[in-house]
């Protein structure tokens, strides 16, 4: 899945001209951390944070803060992906600069943006949450070929997987399978996989 696939293309945004007054009342009203900041030409050319009006109001005063213009608070040093960025990536960046959103850009127009919400969604859809199938959850060994045996066991019990998502454990040397399946009757499935020595934990079926 790729950054286009779950971004939000209907930005808010303030301009730079905008007083951090304006700027606090779009962001109280959309309940967001933040925004982006673009100019006439649709360049994206920074962030403002709600933090960063606190800051200015505790510093200076509200009635000297509030009135300064966005341009003058806001963050200029802007990570940001592209539309053809794997899903993946836009998480590992926001985890690791502890960001709520990841604006999107093509040659510095801002295209979209990415909330931690749309990629707890976008996850979702990965695991396969609310798609009507059953969710086998096995452990099994740190050994090469392990999740392509379970396949070849489920295919040849004539069941279809729709997802599958793997867990490592360094500290057990194991890993956790999640597997989703098309069948109405799980008890065969799991006796079979247990018979070839796979551990099922877990039978969810939503």
């Amino acid at each position: 899945m790729i950054v286009r696939n779950v971004m939000i293309e209907d930005v808010t945004t303030v301009s730079p001209e905008d007083t951090l007054q304006q700027a606090y009342d779009v962001i109280h009203s959309k309940r967001y951390e933040c925004l982006p900041v673009k100019d006439a030409a649709n360049q994206l050319v920074g962030i403002i944070q709600l933090l960063d009006i606190y800051e200015a109001c505790m510093q200076e005063g509200r009635q000297v803060a509030l009135p300064r213009k966005v341009k003058d608070v806001m963050v200029t040093n802007i990570v940001t992906v592209s539309q053809d960025e794997l899903i993946e990536r836009a998480a590992k960046i926001m985890q690791q600069r502890d960001i709520p959103l990841l604006p999107v850009v093509h040659d510095g127009a801002l295209k979209g943006v990415i909330h931690e919400s749309d990629l707890f969604k976008a996850m979702s859809e990965m695991l396969g949450v609310d798609s009507n199938t059953t969710r086998l959850t096995l452990v099994v060994p740190d050994r090469k070929g392990q999740l392509a045996r379970i396949a070849e066991i489920i295919r040849d019990a004539g069941v279809s997987i729709t997802h599958v998502a793997t867990f490592h454990s360094q500290v057990f040397e194991q890993y956790k399978i999640v597997v989703r399946v098309e069948t109405e009757s799980t008890r065969p499935l799991v006796e079979l996989l247990e018979q070839h020595g796979y551990k099922v934990i877990n039978v969810t079926v939503d």
